[in-house]
């Protein structure tokens, strides 16, 4: 089974990406029995960028979904085959392993398959002993597979005709050779000699039975090969079937997939193959694993740990698929649906990063210094510097902890914070908008919130007429009602409210006049509490 991915919301912020980070690491910690990966489902902020770079923190990998992949059911410890092995041990390696078939390798890169089916076609049908007509063989190889001795003869020798097993009178038994047949036969003295002057290239002596000089003398001459095997007749005659190279009846049509195609896609393809299984390849070609039918009947779905959000709409593509295990949050309860019951961390304080913090102290586990920053920058844009209405004693409790673990200021810390958000950047308007945007949906009512913090507000108003445009064109596009931009001025502690669509609701909701479709709110910070709460309420009524 995968590892278990820890990430927040969409348009992840500060929080969302910062909490999962300290979250994963929480978790590899304190459950042995699973591995737990941060990820994230869209850009790093600049500010997240900046306090990853600061406490060494690794920057989580971006996610585009969570529905099942190739990796998540394949089978990883494949045994597979190098392409110059005989059948026969194609087929001891089958029935060793318990597996159906063997990828064929040529150093790391796969070149094909070989399965039962094959292996049923060279050995199981009964009908004939197969000759080396169609798939030659080596001398080499036919002394392999007998475990038998090379009396005489090369053992790199090409042997391409039929094969032969000298039951018959010596007499009746020339009629049927050929020039470059090869003839499996016991301790017949008188057939010997006589298949060596027909022109046969190997002679197959059973039983254990080694020939006489002079049937070694002859075939030293005629330029033939002499193996001796203690098998039997029998058994020798079917072994020989076996000693062809697996290169040269593989399969080379296989399906191939790579470790992150979709598990439906990769089903879909195998379900109409003959094969029943199919190889999983590197972009290089390299063997990485075996999907085979039984994987797939198996089904899977990832494991997700959601913190800072608990809604679908706002969480990565696939999530309905996938098994919630926990949920670490301080919004509202949403529609996230489970299969059975979890962990659900949901408190009314400021910062999802409160909630992880208090974790590692009920945990018994303490709080490394990095994560601590981290911790501490998520506290802090979360709840604008503490000032945010959502801010609970809670928060300032353990920002204060924080901030003494890493040994910094926390109120110079988060404005350098803020800072970094703009700092070497052009103006964009499109990202002021949808770098923090966050969905609702009341009955028929969707609406859209952003939120651009700054500690500069003319730096973000000076553009009104292109944040405008680009909240047009997002509410077109994604058939909001209304979307609403909220331009949070961190030090003059209150937000310039832009909105399109149903501004009437805004209106309504916030129990204000817009001016041009924006008006200022003193005070007023938090989207959560103050804006998207009222908004809800308002699209409700």
């Amino acid at each position: 089974m995968g590892p278990v991915l820890v990430f927040g919301h969409r348009n992840p912020d500060n929080d969302s990406i910062c909490s999962a980070v300290a979250y994963a690491h929480l978790k590899n910690l304190t459950d042995a029995d699973s591995v737990y990966v941060p990820a994230r489902l869209g850009p790093v902020p600049p500010e997240t960028s900046w306090v990853l770079d600061r406490f060494g923190v690794q920057e989580p990998e971006r996610v585009e979904h969570v529905h099942a992949r190739v990796r998540d059911v394949m089978t990883e410890d494949v045994v597979s085959i190098s392409a110059e092995e005989t059948m026969l041990e194609a087929g001891r390696l089958m029935r060793e392993h318990g597996v159906r078939a063997l990828p064929v390798v040529d150093g790391a890169v796969v070149r094909g398959l070989v399965n039962v089916r094959i292996l049923a076609e060279r050995y199981l049908d009964e009908t004939q002993i197969r000759g080396f007509s169609g798939v030659p063989s080596t001398v080499g190889r036919l002394v392999s597979v007998l475990e038998g001795s090379l009396v005489v003869g090369d053992e790199n020798a090409t042997l391409g005709g039929d094969v032969l097993i000298g039951a018959m009178e010596p007499t009746t038994m020339l009629g049927y050779i050929k020039p470059g047949d090869t003839l499996v036969v016991g301790d017949r003295v008188r057939t010997q000699p006589m298949a060596l002057d027909a022109g046969i290239a190997c002679l197959i002596v059973t039983g254990g039975a080694r020939p006489g000089q002079d049937v070694i003398d002859l075939a030293r001459k005629r330029g033939a090969a002499v193996i001796s095997t203690f098998h039997d007749t029998y058994a020798a005659a079917r072994l020989v079937n076996l000693s062809v190279a697996v290169t040269d009846v593989m399969d080379t049509t296989v399906l191939a997939v790579g470790p992150d195609t979709l598990l439906s896609e990769a089903s879909e393809d195998m379900l109409s193959s003959t094969n029943r299984e199919a190889v999983v390849v590197s972009d290089t070609g390299a063997l990485e694993g075996i999907l085979t039918r039984t994987n797939v009947a198996r089904g899977a779905r990832r494991r997700v740990i959601l913190v800072d959000h608990n809604e679908n709409s706002q969480s990565a593509v696939g999530i309905e698929g996938a098994d919630v295990v926990e949920i670490v949050d301080h919004h509202r309860v949403g529609d996230v649906q489970t299969t059975g019951p979890i962990l659900f961390l949901n408190l009314p304080v400021g910062s999802t990063a409160t909630i992880v913090a208090l974790r590692y102290e009920e945990l018994g586990v303490e709080i490394p210094s990095a994560i601590a920053g981290v911790l501490l920058a998520a506290i802090l844009t979360d709840t604008v510097l503490l000032k945010s209405p959502t801010t609970t004693d809670d928060d300032r409790e353990i920002a204060a902890r924080l901030a003494e673990r890493v040994d910094v200021d926390p109120l110079e810390f988060g404005m350098e914070l803020f800072r970094m958000r703009t700092a070497g950047e052009e103006f964009s308007a499109k990202r002021a908008v949808e770098a923090d945007l966050k969905e609702y949906r009341v009955g028929a009512i969707s609406a859209a919130i952003g939120q651009v913090e700054t500690v500069e507000l003319s730096r973000v108003m000076d553009h009104t007429d292109e944040l405008r445009a680009v909240m047009e064109s997002l509410r077109a596009a994604k058939g909001y009602d209304l979307v609403v931009l909220m331009v949070t001025d961190v030090i003059a502690e209150g937000s310039e409210i832009i909105a399109v669509g149903k501004t009437r609701l805004v209106e309504r909701g916030l129990n204000v006049t817009l001016h041009e479709g924006s008006v200022w709110m003193d005070g007023v910070l938090s989207r959560k509490k103050q804006v998207a709460a009222q908004l809800v309420r308002a699209a409700g009524a």
